[in-house]
């Protein structure tokens, strides 16, 4: 199919018969499952699992849209797996902590798929890459004769929007994901970066999970809104493009997105795309908000902000009375900046680089973003 076609359609909730009947007018739109996978061929759901969240939180992909994805690759194939490396150690008992909580483990109880538990991984060569020519992804995923990303469509802090794109990062194992982050602490850089893993995963469908999208300090912190649709097709650019388009937002504001529209891999519009569903033109959704904690690197040369960063830029701050000193910041952490130290968190910001991996993975919503005195002062002159 041509990579520039893309299916949408309304979807109003997550209630089961309307979003199996969604779902199945994409795919009916697509040419069916069997435009995607052979029969009897293997095929893996790299959904989003950031964490582990109840699925009315918003933040992982909702369960009832992967429930909808199984059964219709159940026509082709019974070899189904649902899995991801989530924002923590990839480790069985983590993932079947991540899959309970989410739901995608009841999903599997219920359809007799797979759940994810291979934590091998292999490496995958990227002529096209532009931060690395290999990069280290999930095997299962790699393996998989057919590639699935059933993404979220959120905000994201660093990125600005995490959608189909950068939904694929899941495909780089646990602790590999914290290298990266302390590899490329721009995010230009880490937005190649994604492209490279977007590159090397090459996921042959591509579904956008925006029933109830999140807008504002995502990707687990922000506001859950109501857009009402579901989107579909072979290249997770051009989906990127038709989001971007319905929310009413430059492209380059999706930092991925504006990644590959300068290496010229698209060219970041919706214009020249097919959208098939006949919604399109009654789904464009307004007032979706960008993060507005922005970190003012953006916006500061690089030599500034290695001399000046640690007193104009967001810092994660560990909040008492919530943080339950767990360590998943610590293991999370690519910096090694946090420790424990009477039962807090404490974080380093002379070591800290500014993912925000602390913020994005706890689950006890214990670290805030902080804005230090010297950027409040700036930003009362300029709209940080």
């Amino acid at each position: 199919m041509d990579n520039k076609t893309v299916a949408l359609k309304a979807c109003k909730s997550y209630g089961r018969e309307e979003v199996e009947d969604k779902v199945a007018e994409l795919f009916e739109l697509l040419g069916g499952p069997g435009a995607f996978a052979g029969e009897g061929q293997s095929v893996f759901l790299k959904v989003n699992a950031l964490l582990g969240a109840a699925p009315e939180k918003g933040v992982t992909t909702h369960p009832e849209v992967v429930r909808a994805v199984v059964r219709q690759f159940q026509k082709v194939t019974d070899r189904i797996t649902i899995g991801d490396s989530p924002g923590g150690p990839f480790t069985t008992s983590y993932l079947k902590r991540v899959y309970e909580k989410t739901g995608f483990a009841d999903v599997a109880r219920e359809t007799g798929a797979e759940l994810g538990l291979d934590t091998s991984t292999t490496q995958v060569q990227i002529p096209q890459g532009k931060t690395m020519k290999g990069i280290t992804i999930c095997a299962a995923m790699a393996e998989a004769d057919c590639l699935v990303s059933v993404s979220k469509f959120k905000t994201h802090m660093f990125l600005n929007i995490t959608g189909a794109i950068k939904n694929t990062f899941g495909s780089v194992p646990g602790a590999n994901k914290f290298g990266y982050h302390s590899r490329f602490t721009k995010d230009t850089d880490f937005s190649d970066l994604i492209i490279d893993v977007l590159l090397a995963s090459a996921p042959d469908l591509n579904i956008v999970d925006a029933v109830v999208g999140m807008d504002g300090n995502g990707p687990r912190g922000g506001n859950l809104v109501e857009m009402g649709m579901l989107a579909a097709g072979p290249d997770a650019l051009s989906l990127d493009a038709l989001m971007m388009s319905l929310i009413g937002i430059d492209f380059a504001k999706n930092k991925p997105l504006a990644a590959a529209v300068r290496r010229g891999l698209c060219d970041g519009s919706a214009k020249g795309l097919t959208v098939l569903g006949g919604d399109a033109g009654v789904l464009a959704f307004s007032g979706f908000q960008l993060p507005t904690k922005k970190d003012i690197s953006e916006h500061v040369p690089d030599f500034i902000m290695k001399q000046f960063g640690n007193r104009i830029a967001l810092r994660p701050l560990p909040v008492e009375g919530k943080c339950t000193a767990c360590k998943r910041c610590v293991e999370s952490c690519p910096a090694k900046a946090i420790t424990i130290e009477g039962g807090l968190a404490r974080v380093d910001l002379k070591k800290c680089v500014r993912c925000y991996c602390c913020h994005e993975l706890c689950e006890q919503d214990a670290i805030v973003l902080d804005r230090p005195l010297l950027m409040r002062l700036m930003r009362m002159n300029r709209d940080l």
